[in-house]
């Protein structure tokens, strides 16, 4: 029978540990993507309106620690018209799950001015204290 040395005990146990962790660290990676320690929202576009531009629902992806309590997402839209500025806003209370969801949240037009087909620019906020996680992009808005 064959007496190993130290060095080559070593050296195996060592290249079998790396090749464990290589081939579990994509599995971690992927978890650590799916259930964010920190809060995280975007808005999803298209957004549809609503009862002739009175309002416009938007999508919007959110992920917060799971036992957060009084979370919420509030979201602003603006849009530029010939004639001026349509905009609105609405929130919505969510729970935090770790994971991501999607919620519609309305947004009602404010002073006057309904939304309509086209782009417009929308700004969302995920507010789940101690966490807060805020997104703002150009959306397209479908009839």
């Amino acid at each position: 029978m064959k007496k190993f040395s130290g060095g080559k005990t070593l050296a195996v146990v060592a290249v079998a540990g790396g090749a464990v962790l290589a081939s579990i660290a994509p599995v971690m990676a992927e978890v650590s993507a799916q259930s964010p320690s920190l809060g995280a929202v975007r808005v999803e576009s298209p957004a549809k309106v609503k009862a002739w531009g009175a309002a416009v629902e938007v999508d919007v992806t959110y992920s917060c620690p799971v036992g957060q309590s009084q979370s919420y997402v509030y979201l602003n839209v603006t849009q530029s018209k010939i004639i001026g500025v349509a905009s609105g806003s609405g929130s919505k209370a969510v729970t935090c799950t770790g994971g991501f969801q999607t919620v519609k949240i309305t947004a009602t037009a404010q002073q006057g001015w309904p939304f309509s087909l086209g782009t417009a620019y929308a700004k969302a906020d995920l507010n789940s204290y101690p966490h807060t996680a805020s997104d703002e992009r150009e959306i397209w808005i479908n009839p």
